[in-house]
């Protein structure tokens, strides 16, 4: 089987990480090729595949919609290569690659959302038009698959939920520091961007400070992207550049998320994420957002607290009661949370998504 993987870029992010880890999961298998196109430009993902072995196909186009050489450019290469199955992940991919594929005759097309649209009526005629390309559409998650019946863009028949993969972390313990050598350390990993509300985790764990005296918390946050240096400057007018580390992209983020206690995340939405799984993988108890996918994964209390992204006392509050836990009781979350991220495997990732392509 010839499979077409198509998504925006190949740099970091959700999407990203997604691919790798089927290509990675692919090379495991037998009878499939592969094949990874990234629209727009490559970076730190591509380089990764690189290093397995495995060369992305990266166009170098704008990815803005509509873009008709990037169309063409598809259409092209599908005529060519004759692939079974072209898989699209993201909007532009959906956008551009479903309707390449239906001009090129291929036989199965799947689309996939990846998180919550906000699409006006004239987008959403759009992409009912283009979903109607496609044999299947993947949603990351039930609300993420809601949303898009709910605007009318794709029937409930088309619509499969199959979770994010994650890679599995080995169940190792990170660097062991001194208890009383250690503060409490929260975790947040994400792209630095307006819709993982950052700023108000900042004001939260300001206040959390306060509450607990100095030098007894610290918030790392790794990750890169746009709202960096604001992020920054906002540190400073707070006053927490001694209890706040910009720690920015990280290959390997297990090493970090073993040295910390909590990990959190208050996005305004959220339509899996990756970063909490890998986190409760790592023995994590979790504060994250009630909107989205991380409501269907974490079981409040037993593993985490879900929390109003809009409310900063909320969030606050949520800190605190991870904080002030005992011990024994934090641990006994955590241990709840590996048990679950630990059913997020690539293999059974790969596995849903044979039995889509053979469908």
């Amino acid at each position: 089987m010839n499979v077409f993987r198509i998504v925006p870029f190949l740099d970091f992010g959700g999407v990203e990480q997604r691919v790798k880890l089927t290509a990675f999961g692919f090379q495991d298998g037998d009878g499939v090729h592969l094949s990874i196109v990234a629209l727009g430009h490559g970076g730190k993902i591509s380089e990764e595949l690189i290093e397995k072995g495995i060369e992305p196909l990266i166009l170098g186009y704008s990815v803005r919609i509509p873009n008709l050489k990037l169309i063409y450019r598809l259409y092209c290469i599908f005529k060519e290569q004759q692939p079974d199955v072209v898989h699209c992940s993201g909007s532009e991919a959906n956008f551009h690659g479903l309707l390449a594929a239906k001009m090129a005759g291929v036989k199965i097309k799947i689309g996939e959302e990846i998180g919550f649209p906000k699409h006006h009526v004239w987008w959403r005629i759009t992409f009912r038009a283009i979903y109607s390309f496609a044999d299947h559409v993947i949603a990351i998650s039930h609300v993420v698959a809601d949303k898009i019946v709910e605007l009318g863009e794709v029937p409930r028949k088309k619509v499969r939920v199959i979770y994010n993969p994650v890679q599995t972390l080995p169940m190792l313990g990170g660097v062991n520091l001194p208890k009383e050598a250690r503060k409490f350390v929260f975790i947040t990993v994400c792209r630095l961007v307006p819709v993982k509300n950052i700023k108000m985790l900042l004001r939260s764990f300001q206040q959390l400070a306060i509450q607990v005296g100095p030098g007894k918390v610290v918030l790392h946050i790794v990750g890169e992207g746009p709202e960096g240096a604001e992020l920054m400057r906002a540190c400073e007018e707070l006053n927490l550049n001694d209890s706040v580390r910009f720690l920015g992209f990280q290959k390997d983020v297990s090493f970090f998320l073993r040295n910390s206690d909590a990990f959190v995340l208050p996005s305004f939405s959220e339509g899996f994420s990756i970063a909490m799984v890998e986190a409760m993988q790592c023995g994590l108890p979790s504060i994250v957002t009630k909107v989205g996918g991380p409501a269907e994964i974490i079981e409040e209390p037993k593993t985490g607290f879900l929390i109003d992204p809009h409310s900063e006392k909320k969030l606050t509050e949520a800190m605190w009661k991870v904080y002030s836990m005992a011990e024994a009781d934090r641990k006994l979350m955590g241990y709840r949370a590996r048990a679950k991220g630990g059913t997020f495997s690539p293999k059974y990732y790969v596995d849903r998504l044979m039995k889509l392509y053979l469908q």
